[in-house]
């Protein structure tokens, strides 16, 4: 069972850890009271996707993060984002494997 809870206090204890070593932090969490909340691990790759949420922005308007170990956003939402994966049809550097020939 997936545990968001317990993976966003879990997720926020590694991101700090890895920030305080020197990682960059994604742009988009300079802005005021932003987090993350991780929503979906792809299995063998590592590859963690969070929502960025904002105070203020609902959540069907919150934008996909992922870290891979490279931070790529995609401001669309959850369904959106993996409807590009399995269709093939995403930007990411990390889903390539996916796009259509």
């Amino acid at each position: 069972m997936y545990d968001l809870v317990a993976q966003t206090a879990e997720r926020e204890e590694i991101l700090a850890e890895l920030w305080e070593a020197g990682e960059d932090k994604p742009s988009e969490l300079h802005e005021g009271n932003a987090r993350l909340v991780p929503w979906g691990y792809a299995e063998g790759a590592g590859h963690f996707l969070y929502w960025l949420v904002r105070p203020g922005v609902e959540p069907e308007e919150w934008t996909v993060i992922l870290r891979a170990p490279l931070w790529e956003a995609y401001p669309v939402s959850c369904s959106q984002f993996l409807l590009d994966v399995v269709a093939g049809t995403t930007t990411s550097f990390y889903f390539t494997d996916r796009r259509r020939p």
